[in-house]
């Protein structure tokens, strides 16, 4: 392991981000009246870390020091050639969650003992304006793109640069890869990131008594060991890991379904986290940071501070101020499996989240003159590079049509439209993309 990645103590880097939102309990006013719960949870939390902090109370020290000495730290600085990454803007902050399929210790019961290395079974970029509204865009893990040339790292050999699946990034230099590979395709700073592997996640729902959802219909997945009744109901960790993972056998087996599914489920979590009482009480908030401090990695630059920095930003934000988007695709030629980026609507919303406004609204001075999305254009690659999920074999590249979507295949998004947080899968559908009407 090099100086560039600690490891003070055991634990898995990764983990699968997900989505949803759950039923508003009767008696919930509409949307435009909601009260700000999550304001006022958040907000709690944040004002009463800072007053520990400014007490220095030793006992408050002693229990940061132990979280933070469970987590593997990167560090971004020294890993990365900062003239290579995009310019800094604003007051933003931009953290990328990395949800890792590594098979190693206990996420082995999840399938793939003899699996190799790691990919990203999930990736998501947060945007996190300083005025709280919070933006959430999800890749496709089946992307096709121009990944760049990344250093070894870790266990990792590096590679250089070629046109594969956007997951192979992770396996290739580690998380500094996949950081460098988002910031290389959208042309945004990436400020922090967080990487969570399957046990964590699981642990991490378990830790706050689970998530609330309501479910549309009786799903089953066998390979994701999924098994849900029909209707409302309380998700245990287990039970969200599946969900979240769930693909080949419900919708039509696509990636794109499985990111609306995680998105529902994310607002379900976010509504439980803030308005459960979970950051109001004890032993269910330590609960929840041990799962994560256990499980996770970040950039060494993520301090308690900077913690509580952004949980200070979030306490003007309500649920509905959490819009969560999908990059704009379109199938790739011969290969339904595969999906490459409608270039100018990808750039579209990479340029909203730059210039920090909200992707569902113009410009003032109308559509941004961004250029296409760089790494769309594919490249020759150097051979036989590991890109596909089970990490064999070389996916050749493509051919785009005019505005990145593919020369035979199906348009996937037309324009870019989000969905916020207090989305209700009963009554909005699950797995249909991120709109109402499949986008």
């Amino acid at each position: 392991m090099p100086d560039d990645a600690t490891r003070p103590a055991p634990g898995d880097p990764g983990d699968p981000p997900a989505g949803a939102a759950a039923e508003p309990p009767p008696g919930t006013p509409p949307r435009s009246g909601r009260r700000r719960g999550l304001a006022r949870a958040v907000g709690w939390t944040a004002a009463a870390l800072a007053v520990v902090l400014a007490a220095g109370a030793a006992t408050a020290y002693g229990y940061y020091h132990s979280l933070r000495s469970d987590m593997v730290q990167h560090d971004l600085n020294a890993a990365l050639d900062e003239e290579e990454r995009p310019e800094k803007i604003g007051d933003d902050a931009n953290i990328l969650f990395i949800g890792s399929d590594d098979r190693e210790d206990g996420n082995a019961a999840y399938g793939g003992k003899d699996f190799v290395g790691e990919r990203s079974d999930s990736l998501m970029l947060a945007h996190i304006s300083p005025g709280g509204r919070v933006t959430v865009v999800n890749f496709p893990r089946d992307s096709l793109v121009q990944l760049p040339q990344c250093d070894a790292y870790g266990d990792a050999e590096g590679t250089q640069g070629y046109y594969g699946m956007i997951n192979a990034a992770l396996f290739h230099g580690g998380p500094p890869c996949a950081v460098k590979t988002i910031e290389s395709l959208t042309d945004v700073r990436i400020d922090h990131f967080v990487h969570l592997n399957f046990v964590g996640f699981r642990d991490m729902v378990d830790a706050i008594g689970g998530v609330p959802m309501c479910i549309p219909e009786p799903m089953q997945d066998e390979r994701a060991q999924l098994d849900l009744d029909a209707g409302r109901q309380r998700l245990d960790g287990e039970e969200s890991l599946a969900f979240v993972r769930a693909r080949y056998e419900i919708g039509d087996g696509g990636d794109i379904g499985r990111i609306d599914r995680q998105q529902m489920f994310l607002g379900a979590l976010a509504a439980e986290v803030t308005g459960g009482g979970v950051l109001t009480d004890p032993g269910r908030l330590d609960g929840l940071l041990r799962s994560i401090s256990e499980h996770t990695a970040t950039d060494r630059d993520l301090s308690l501070d900077k913690m509580v920095s952004i949980a200070s930003t979030l306490s003007e934000s309500e649920l509905d101020e959490i819009g969560f988007y999908t990059v704009p695709w379109a199938q790739a030629p011969g290969d339904p499996n595969r999906v490459v980026w409608r270039t100018d609507e990808a750039a579209e919303l990479f340029a909203a989240i730059k210039e920090d406004r909200d992707p569902d609204q113009e410009p003032e001075d109308g559509p941004s003159s961004s250029p296409s999305v760089p790494g769309a254009e594919p490249s020759p690659s150097p051979g036989a590079e590991p890109s596909s999920a089970d990490g064999g074999g070389h996916i050749a590249p493509v051919a785009l049509g005019p505005d990145g979507a593919s020369e035979d295949g199906d348009e996937g998004v037309d324009g870019i439209e989000g969905r916020d947080a207090t989305a209700n899968p009963c009554e909005d559908g699950l797995g249909e993309g991120t709109g109402d009407d499949g986008r």
